[in-house]
């Protein structure tokens, strides 16, 4: 009884945990982890960018169809409106350190170099392998942000910033000196890009996937085996979370949230609005 008690406890908890992960209510934050219950096991999205360091472990990063195989010294970079989600491999412990940034933090200092890693980019091209006297930069830019998060001297904050900025400026640089070439740690799969291309140009119309079967000449069945497999999620999950991310980057330019919600492909504006809290933790209105 007490082991079921005790069971039930851990999933309340992580229940908790998975519900709050996500919601970025400060401009960026950064996380040391070898905790297995943070892992990204759902598919998901986030409204800010995010960037997986992988420190010690091996993982596989399934994002926008490819899959990634992340080694020690790897980094994943991950724009916002991007679904991901993570496959721990064997028992070895997975250590990272990952930092979620948002969007109108970096806009604010007018400077496109900030922006510059997390420029939406295909196939291996988020997937970023430094030579070890590059990782080294890196790390100690992120190593000194995350002191400067420990500290309570005056001006931490305005230091934490410093050694952010520094991070992505040094970043920004290796990524245009020694850009990503092909490697064999990722993976994709063609008839699957094609679908996701569609989906993407098609959010404000109506998807099931009879159609997209009928249009892309394969069986109902094999395309959502196909399509979990490589893009690690259902299809109906996916044009869900693609289309509250539209409606997300529509509200922020201006556009009301009832064309909004239509423009994204929301039929249900209830729907809509239980869709969206659930998925970014608060409200359309709230947002603008």
């Amino acid at each position: 009884m007490h082991k079921i008690l005790q069971k039930l406890l851990f999933m309340v908890m992580y229940m908790n945990e998975s519900v709050s992960r996500g919601y970025l209510n400060e401009p960026y934050r950064l996380f040391h982890s070898t905790d297995k219950r943070d892992a990204d096991f759902e598919a998901h999205s986030h409204d800010f960018h995010k960037m997986v360091f992988c420190l010690k472990g091996r993982v596989t990063y399934i994002m926008e169809g490819n899959s990634y195989e992340l080694q020690s010294g790897d980094m994943l970079l991950i724009p916002q409106g991007q679904i991901h989600r993570s496959i721990l491999h064997g028992e070895t412990e997975y250590e990272r350190m990952i930092l979620w940034v948002k969007d109108s933090f970096l806009c604010s200092f007018g400077e496109e170099a900030l922006l510059g890693p997390f420029a939406p980019r295909q196939g291996d091209g988020a997937l970023y392998r430094p030579v070890p006297s590059h990782r080294g930069r890196l790390m100690e830019k992120l190593t000194g942000m995350e002191r400067s998060l420990k500290s309570d001297l005056p001006g931490a904050r305005l230091m934490q910033d410093t050694w952010l900025i520094q991070f992505l400026l040094e970043l920004n640089g290796q990524l245009a000196l020694l850009p990503p070439r092909p490697m064999a740690s990722v993976r994709t799969d063609p008839k699957v890009q094609e679908i996701l291309q569609y989906i993407n140009s098609h959010l404000s119309e109506e998807m099931t996937v009879e159609q997209l079967s009928r249009r892309f000449f394969i069986s109902s069945s094999h395309l959502m085996h196909t399509f979990r497999q490589h893009a690690g999620c259902s299809v109906h999950q996916y044009i869900r979370q693609k289309r509250l991310s539209f409606a997300c980057d529509r509200l922020r330019e201006g556009e009301r949230v009832l064309q909004a919600a239509a423009q994204a492909g929301f039929r249900d504006y209830s729907a809509f609005l239980k869709a969206f809290r659930s998925q970014y933790g608060y409200s359309p209105r709230e947002m603008k």
